[in-house]
């Protein structure tokens, strides 16, 4: 059977990723169909320095904008270690265990560990990264999906 994968990518525009030079919640994956997360990814457009690293968590969010019953870290958490050149490179997670997300679900990308003199500011840039999801689709019938309704 073949397997079919699709790759989400996010950013702040259509020219620039997201700023992980302060933590919080960066951007957040919609799902349109079940499916296997496979991996969760960020590509820096700059590069960082200093003495601390960055830390980057993908978490399963059941109900579209609520925090009630959100993961951890679940569909991924990378590290991009300090002082090493990520510019145009894909840094990846793999989760842990098999997680499956449904129609309606959503995957928050969040910035656990951020620092403003290794992400912030520096040569003139701030530290500005894509952030991605990769899935692999789950066939369904809707109507056996009851996190699918038909309303037309």
């Amino acid at each position: 059977m073949r397997h079919m994968l699709y790759s989400y990518f996010g950013g702040a525009g259509a020219t620039s990723g997201v700023s992980l030079s302060a933590t919080g919640d960066k951007y957040v994956f919609a799902i349109p169909f079940k499916a296997k997360v496979r991996k969760s990814f960020i590509i820096p457009q700059t590069n960082a320095s200093g003495a601390t690293g960055v830390i980057v968590a993908f978490d399963r969010r059941l109900s579209a904008g609520s925090d009630t019953s959100r993961g951890n870290g679940d569909c991924g958490a990378l590290s991009a270690t300090a002082s090493t050149s990520y510019r145009g490179k894909m840094i990846y997670a793999e989760p842990s265990a098999d997680i499956t997300v449904n129609e309606g679900d959503e995957i928050v990308c969040q910035c656990i560990s951020a620092n403003e003199e290794d992400l912030g500011t520096h040569a003139g840039n701030t530290m500005l990264a894509w952030v991605g999801i990769e899935l692999e689709y789950i066939p369904e019938e809707p109507g056996n999906n009851t996190m699918m309704v038909c309303a037309g």
